[in-house]
């Protein structure tokens, strides 16, 4: 699928007022990072890998949202950012793995060691930073 593909389908539209959702999509990812590490700590290796997920979902929002678009697909977002943000490609296949396994453990329960949790925040906080870098110079 591509970003036409996605638009054509309705997945992703143009809506000029989602740039003043970036920061609160921001926000919104830093609440997910924070509670994928708290998680952690409790040993909720499941829910931590969900929370940083979500994390990455909200942060790669964001990047939708500054160039004024949203989007009703988790596929179809990962398309629009690896167009969108060329440079952010190597970052996308990661996010895009990271998409399938959060829906395998949501919808198929499967289980997430503690190493596979740490990547997922580890993950989660680099994309956030690379996000605000790009972010900064939009």
């Amino acid at each position: 699928m591509n970003l036409e593909e996605c638009t054509r389908k309705g997945f992703i539209r143009q809506d000029f007022s989602a740039q003043y959702r970036v920061e609160n999509s921001l926000e919104i990812a830093q609440r997910f990072l924070h509670s994928a590490v708290r998680n952690l700590e409790i040993e909720e290796y499941e829910m931590a890998q969900i929370a940083a997920y979500n994390a990455t979902f909200h942060a790669a929002r964001a990047l939708l949202f500054a160039k004024g678009y949203i989007e009703r697909s988790h596929l179809c977002l990962s398309v629009a950012i690896r167009e969108l943000y060329p440079e952010l490609s190597d970052m996308i296949n990661t996010f895009d793995r990271l998409r399938i396994s959060r829906h395998n453990v949501q919808y198929g329960g499967k289980r997430v060691s503690k190493e596979e949790a740490l990547f997922a925040i580890s993950f989660a906080e680099e994309f956030l930073k690379a996000v605000e870098r790009t972010l900064e110079v939009i």
